[in-house]
């Protein structure tokens, strides 16, 4: 008799059209994870009557759910779907699959200039202020480097002026250049996913319906691989010995998994390059405040309702001076952006436009340590450019998921 090995699982997920209906038409994706705790538990309660031999009578089931994590490496693509549902917004490609078309170029420290404008989905004008990209630029100094669209001056059909934290090498009359940016934004466009589980050793199939992405997290720590995990909640399962899912599953990417010692780099605070010390781990958290919506006849969740976004997460430097300690002690806003990229330069850049530091934890472990600032924060809505909490850049090559 065989019993389930935990190396012979498959995870696959499908958007549903609508909440807790497994598509009938259709290709799911294969994702790549660590470790998955989905589990469909049912709520019971147990029978009041009284009796005069003192005995339970009945345990009746009155509620159902399915929740549980999926937990992660970073790479690039995988999990673009489950992170937009994260986010309740939706991915816009720059150029197709966010790979722009190729113009020639020249270059200033602040400027691109194209000889003839991109038109279409390539256009300089469909990129945002503040939005990063990857440049290519064949044999020249910037290609492969990343760049910010400058926050106070919009592109031009032509001209793109990059912000002078990210400048760029002077050039002229560069042959085959080409943009590649992808943004996503906190929206609030709710989506559900039948998520399956297949144990290819014993033939057994577990189908979560109705599974709505109710917080992200990702962990960013010096000499680790960056990890994360999503949090989900759902309205019921089903067990078969064939998948439940339509369609032929799409194979998941190659990709390599990143890392936070040389996949993690151009750490901002405050729009300007964190200088003078050192980020030791850094911990981003995107809650949704999902919510059960129970109802009587339905056996499972109704709906899931989505509360206020929740941004959150918690910053850990060497301590070298008093710079980001008064910046918590006189409640002064901030931002954060952290880039992470795998081996061939394809990743994304996550931006908080607008922080506040609710504490300052000054750690000193005990002799032969080093001490630690330890900085918790709170992302908030920035008024004053993109009305937005959170801002995720996804730059590399054109994405297929």
């Amino acid at each position: 008799m065989a019993l389930a090995s935990t190396s012979l699982q498959q995870f696959r997920i499908i958007v549903e059209s609508a909440f807790g209906a497994t598509p009938v038409a259709g290709n799911p994706f294969n994702l790549r994870m660590t470790s998955q705790a989905l589990n469909f538990a049912f709520q019971t309660q147990t029978s009041q009557e009284i009796r005069s031999d003192r005995q339970i009578t009945d345990l009746v089931q009155v509620g159902a759910s399915s929740s549980g994590a999926i937990n992660f490496e970073l790479s690039y693509n995988e999990f673009d779907p489950l992170i937009e549902a994260a986010l309740q917004g939706t991915w816009a490609p720059y150029g197709t699959a966010g790979v722009g078309a190729t113009f020639t170029a020249n270059f200033t420290a602040t400027t691109i200039t194209a000889a003839v404008a991109p038109t279409g989905g390539s256009a300089f004008t469909t990129l945002a202020k503040g939005q990063w990209f990857k440049l290519t630029a064949p044999s020249h100094a910037n290609d492969g480097m990343y760049f910010q669209v400058s926050k106070s001056v919009a592109p031009t059909s032509t001209i793109v002026t990059v912000e002078t934290a990210t400048p760029l090498a002077v050039g002229t009359t560069v042959l085959l250049c080409k943009l590649s940016s992808s943004r996503l934004v906190n929206g609030v466009t709710q989506r559900s996913f039948s998520q399956e589980v297949q144990f290819s050793d014993i033939g057994q199939f577990f189908n979560y319906r109705g599974m709505v992405a109710s917080k992200l997290s990702l962990n960013f720590a010096s000499g680790a691989i960056v990890t994360g995990s999503f949090d989900m909640m759902g309205k019921d399962a089903v067990r078969g010995i064939a998948t439940a899912l339509p369609g032929s599953p799409i194979a998941s990417q190659a990709f390599d998994v990143m890392n936070a010692v040389s996949g993690v780099g151009q750490v901002m605070e405050g729009g300007a390059l964190l200088t003078g010390t050192f980020i030791k781990s850094m911990k981003l958290s995107v809650d949704n405040k999902l919510r059960g919506q129970t109802a009587i006849g339905v056996l499972g969740n109704a709906g899931i309702g989505s509360g206020t976004v929740a941004i959150n997460g918690d910053i850990e430097v060497y301590l070298a001076d008093g710079t980001m300690y008064d910046k918590f002690r006189n409640n002064t806003a901030t931002s954060l952006s952290v880039r992470t990229v795998d081996g061939a330069g394809n990743g994304y850049i996550f931006q908080l436009p607008k922080v506040k530091y609710g504490d300052a934890k000054v750690n000193a472990g005990g002799m032969d340590n080093d001490v630690m600032l330890s900085m918790p924060f709170t992302a908030l809505m920035d008024n004053t450019l993109t009305n937005q909490t959170i801002l995720i850049d996804r730059v590399g090559v054109a994405a297929v998921r």
